[in-house]
């Protein structure tokens, strides 16, 4: 990597926006080490309140007791994590779960630090349908839910939502919605509708939201490991359809991937996952899940930004993907 990204990596706000690695907080270290400014732990989805209280309970203590951490609420809180050398982190529900029916908990999880909750996790819930089934669109509830999210500030997010309901809760929402992780079907189109078309990438953008790149081998291609280039690639087409501010990092490092864990721990992982009804289809191939090569782990994040450059992207927008998109959408809800 040459000087030029290194340098720009280095002055640069980097946000990875989808973090389940981090179910296992040692793994910050990781992130710490690949540059990032702000991490977002999954603390929930498809657990009920009293499991979703401990995790957020567990990360706050993790935050408190560490001096290079700090709680992400406000836009400008990015500024200043970045001034003073630490790394912020923000708490993603990937599911409504923990909520359940009572609305009022939605006010519960954001005093506590929760900035993101996703609507469903692949198959149907009280709000909607998921990618994984067949899709009637958003329902009652999910509206409601909705309302609720843009009046706490909670930013809604349609990953792993299916098709109609994605569409519904785009039109619905008054605040910007995202994709948090997903990648354009054009590009590689997946049988579970995993990944997002190219309207529901325009209207992700037309919200004033974003999409964030992942990097899960099987939404990327059919390789066993991808390479960097393919991974740019989805990022171009992001850009290409939605636009330049639309595009932003949700890389989805997870506990299952190599070299986090190989062999029969890694096979147990993801067995969990199929057996389990949350994963099904080839875009959920049995493991290694081996991620972009030269970006396996966070550690190496450095040489995404030297990627971007190399494929023609100034630095200005390479600040845009690898940051600055997702602190103006936190602006836009959360204020600073």
């Amino acid at each position: 990597m040459n000087e030029q990204a290194a340098q720009l990596h280095k002055d640069s706000i980097i946000i990875d926006g989808t973090c389940p690695l981090l179910a296992k907080r040692k793994y910050v270290d990781w992130y710490i080490e690949g540059g990032c400014t702000v991490v977002t732990p999954t603390v929930g989805g498809f657990n009920p309140m009293d499991e979703t209280l401990s995790l957020i309970g567990k990360w706050l203590r993790f935050i408190r007791e560490r001096e290079d951490l700090v709680l992400i609420e406000r836009a400008g809180q990015v500024l200043k994590a970045k001034e003073e050398g630490k790394t912020g982190v923000i708490l993603h529900l990937q599911g409504p779960e923990a909520v359940a029916d009572d609305l009022d908990l939605i006010d519960v999880v954001k005093r506590l630090g929760v900035g993101i909750i996703q609507l469903t996790y692949n198959v149907e819930n009280r709000l909607g349908y998921g990618c994984q089934t067949p899709d009637k669109g958003l329902k009652p509830f999910g509206k409601a839910f909705i309302d609720r999210c843009n009046q706490a500030k909670v930013i809604v997010d349609c990953s792993h939502t299916g098709y109609r309901t994605t569409m519904d809760a785009i039109e619905y929402s008054d605040k910007p919605v995202i994709f948090s992780h997903a990648n354009p079907m054009a590009l590689w189109k997946t049988q579970s509708a995993r990944n997002v078309e190219d309207d529901q990438i325009r209207a992700v953008a037309e919200s004033g939201g974003l999409t964030g790149v992942t990097g899960f081998p099987g939404f990327i291609s059919g390789e066993e490991q991808p390479s960097l280039q393919r991974f740019i690639e989805h990022i171009d087409h992001f850009v290409e359809i939605g636009g330049i501010d639309h595009v932003a990092l949700g890389i989805d490092y997870y506990m299952g991937q190599w070299p986090v864990v190989e062999g029969e721990a890694a096979q147990a992982e993801w067995e969990s996952m199929v057996d389990g009804g949350h994963w099904k289809g080839p875009e959920y191939p049995p493991p290694p899940h081996r991620y972009p090569a030269g970006i396996e782990t966070p550690r190496t994040l450095p040489l995404l930004t030297a990627g971007l450059l190399d494929r023609g992207y100034s630095p200005e927008d390479v600040q845009k993907i690898m940051g600055l998109n997702l602190l103006r959408l936190y602006r836009d809800i959360w204020g600073d």
